[in-house]
């Protein structure tokens, strides 16, 4: 691949993450001027210890000492720019790795459930955390490197034609083998980079899957299967690697077999410069060590398209999830949404999945009256969930138009809305930290009296004031060490802080056995009180309290009533009634 086309790609993606780079641009800028700085006193150590070398062969003693001060002082100083050179680099590369992975972050939030169905956990974290490392050779490294190793191969080339063009010239004969051995190996580095990059992160969605689901691996003996699979994908990323290692380590060993065939060829003509009185030792030591230091930069520089190559891959992943659109963005002239009865409106609302033709509701139109409670009942896949990614507004319809109190969903800002709505979720919302931060998730001023208040009103006191820490208790990640009915009675202690005027239960109680559920049915009844509630179920044993129930039928047609009208006049309704009362009954 051309050198050109490289650096137009290099362009490119500096310029999309540039502004990532900015805050840091005098940091950036003393890192030039350091190398500047470290080009002129290494050029000008490099003479003192060929005036060294002269002064030794020629006896000339008397001015020893002070060169041999000199080029420890030089030394110092080179060391204390090295030192400045290194940690300012860290320090831009650091800074500009966690603005772009706080912005990557960020954009998943904002992209939602859109991208969950686009790309694998696994590999979101892949490009969270490998893929942003590789971006710096096109931001900040290779700029940096292309700018001051130009600048040393220049000053270097400069004395070494100074010293003895002759010599010089053998050395420039070897510029053109360096650009086309790199421009030989850069592709086949980057093809083999590319699929270790994705293969990488097809292990990364293994083990994510893995760790998702250790209970179940286990309850079917499936550890072997597991094992071999995973080992099956390790072996596939490491023979991209060692493929692409190879290369690389192949072109560093002929690059340095051509700076010392280069070395030996200098060293050959120089001793016959010697030998007829042209050149001291002296001399020839300083123009040797110039070209072992012309060598890095040349070699640095050759190396560039070999590093964008193997990092472009990783670019392209990062750029691709920043491209993205949300499905569902705020609109210019957004308002706040402030609710004051909690009146929910569907009205000839027509929906289907991004990327599919099958519409989960054709010219739906439902009313749920401000306080009521509604119950959404029917088969897997009936709509009964969606209803409330919609009203919450993780997917806008197709046609139609949602509203609360009246107002148009779409006209509001999406955090205003969702403040306005409490969901319980059949996995609750629990991070691996304290019940006190998780619930200071839902309410983050909430006091520590308020927190406990809110713990007894969801029946979760009970267990929370035995744990030896209390509220300050680690619960691991996903609540791990608390049972399925702890973590629902946390989930609803969020609600109660949250305190808001609409309520969603999606399966809340699903899990349960008959006595978490007893109980936690006796914590939603007092959390629902004044409130709009919609409560998603298949068990009808915790919708007989709705004031209504919505039953969805795999047609997507909904028929409303209560109980006891459903139970006589929807056949399907009953069926499901019956079945579920004597399966239970028999168990």
């Amino acid at each position: 691949m051309k050198f050109s086309k490289l650096l137009q790609w290099q362009r490119e993606i500096a310029h999309f993450f540039l502004p990532y780079a900015k805050p840091d641009r005098k940091n950036i800028y003393l890192l030039a001027v350091l190398a500047l700085v470290m080009t002129a006193s290494n050029a000008f150590l490099i003479w003192k210890i060929g005036g060294v070398v002269t002064q030794i062969t020629q006896s000339q003693f008397d001015q020893l000492n002070t060169s041999i001060i000199v080029i420890a002082i030089i030394v110092l100083f080179n060391q204390i720019l090295q030192f400045t050179q290194a940690y300012t680099l860290q320090r831009v590369s650091l800074h500009f790795t966690n603005r772009v992975r706080g912005r990557l972050l960020e954009h998943i939030l904002q992209l939602s459930f859109s991208i969950n169905h686009q790309i694998e956990k696994g590999d979101l974290m892949a490009r969270l955390s490998n893929d942003i490392g590789k971006l710096l050779p096109f931001v900040i490294n290779a700029p940096l490197n292309l700018f001051s190793n130009t600048v040393i191969m220049l000053v270097y080339g400069s004395i070494l034609f100074w010293v003895d063009w002759q010599l010089a010239l053998i050395v420039v004969a070897m510029a053109p083998i360096f650009y086309f051995s790199q421009h030989y190996v850069a592709p086949k580095t980057g093809y083999a980079s590319r699929h270790s990059i994705q293969e990488n992160a097809n292990l990364l969605i293994v083990e994510e899957q893995t760790l998702s689901n250790l209970r179940g691996i286990s309850s079917y003996n499936s550890e072997q299967a597991i094992r071999d699979k995973h080992k099956t994908q390790y072996e596939t990323v490491s023979r991209w690697v060692l493929r692409a290692g190879k290369i690389r380590i192949l072109y560093n060993a002929f690059f340095t077999f051509l700076v010392y065939f280069a070395g030996v060829i200098v060293i050959y003509s120089g001793v016959a410069s010697i030998q007829s009185g042209q050149m001291t030792i002296g001399v020839l030591i300083s123009f040797l060590i110039y070209v072992r230091f012309l060598a890095m930069p040349t070699r640095s520089i050759a190396l560039i398209p070999i590093h964008l190559q193997a990092s472009r891959a990783a670019a392209d992943r990062v750029m691709a999830v920043l491209r993205m659109q949300p499905e569902v963005e705020d609109q210019k002239n957004k308002t706040i949404l402030n609710v004051s009865n909690g009146e929910i409106g569907f009205n000839v609302v027509s929906f289907a999945y991004p990327g599919s033709s099958d519409l989960v509701f054709n010219n739906l139109s439902i009313d749920i009256h401000a306080g009521e409670t509604v119950a959404l009942v029917g088969p897997s896949g009936s709509g009964k969930s969606t209803l409330a990614l919609l009203l919450l507004r993780f997917f806008d319809p197709q046609q139609g138009a949602i509203s609360i109190d009246g107002v148009d969903i779409k006209t509001v800002s999406l955090a205003s809305l969702r403040k306005q709505i409490s969901i319980v979720w059949q996995e609750p919302f629990l991070i691996n930290g304290t019940i006190k931060e998780n619930l200071l998730l839902a309410n983050p001023k909430a006091t520590e009296d308020q927190m406990i208040k809110a713990c007894r009103s969801g029946f979760a006191w009970e267990f929370v004031e035995k744990l030896e820490q209390g509220i300050d208790t680690i619960i691991g990640a996903n609540g791990v060490s608390l049972s399925v009915g702890q973590k629902q009675r946390l989930a609803v202690v969020q609600v109660f802080l949250r305190d808001t005027p609409i309520l969603i239960l999606d399966e809340a109680t699903s899990a349960l056995d008959s006595h978490s559920e007893q109980m936690l049915v006796e914590a939603i009844n007092s959390l629902r009180k004044n409130r709009t509630t919609l409560i998603i179920a298949h068990r009808f044993s915790s919708i007989r309290s709705a004031d209504r129930i919505l039953y969805f039928n795999r047609n997507g047609a909904i028929i409303s009533g209560t109980h006891e009208e459903l139970v006589k006049t929807v056949a399907d309704y009953r069926d499901a009634v019956n079945w579920q009362t004597n399966h239970s009954t028999c168990d």
